[in-house]
């Protein structure tokens, strides 16, 4: 299953850049997000809760930062599994000036194994682009000083 899309946050290419790759901003702008443990530099466990639909459950997993090119460009993998199957997720965020913005743009390809097999495209796609969507809302909200919604508050 392949999914991409760009998002445009209010800030600078430096400061968008320093807020996607630190850990702390991963933590409280990934939607559901319960926990984070720092394994090793750019390495990180999560434990997430999602409640939406069918895969509603608490999804434990690993994502690694990788490739990166500080201010353009990074790769991002992740895998983890949940009540109702697995997820392996890989791809690359790249970022771009517009103006007094930053144009993130992503690109991933996922693989599902499990329940989640039989809903990859009519389901988990439109999950998949609402959880990304709710991520770089708060993230903008995080570079415009604004508070964003605390990580539990997953919007359906």
């Amino acid at each position: 299953m392949k999914f991409e899309g760009e998002s445009r946050l209010k800030g600078t290419r430096a400061a968008v850049w320093h807020a996607l790759v630190d850990p702390a901003v991963i933590e409280r702008c990934t939607p559901g997000c319960q926990s984070l443990a720092i394994m090793a530099p750019d390495d990180f466990e999560l434990v997430t809760k999602v409640g939406i639909a069918s895969i509603s459950g608490t999804y434990k997993g690993r994502m690694r930062l990788g490739e990166k090119v500080a201010g353009e460009r990074y790769a991002m993998s992740a895998e983890g599994a949940g009540p109702i199957g697995t997820m392996s997720v890989a791809g690359v965020v790249t970022l771009a000036d517009v103006g007094d913005e930053t144009l993130v743009g992503y690109a991933f390809e996922a693989t599902v194994g499990g329940a989640m097999t039989g809903m990859a495209q009519r389901a988990l796609l439109p999950i998949a682009k609402l959880l990304t969507k709710q991520f770089f809302k708060s993230v903008d909200q995080l570079l415009a000083a604004e508070a964003p919604p605390a990580a539990d508050e997953v919007e359906p």
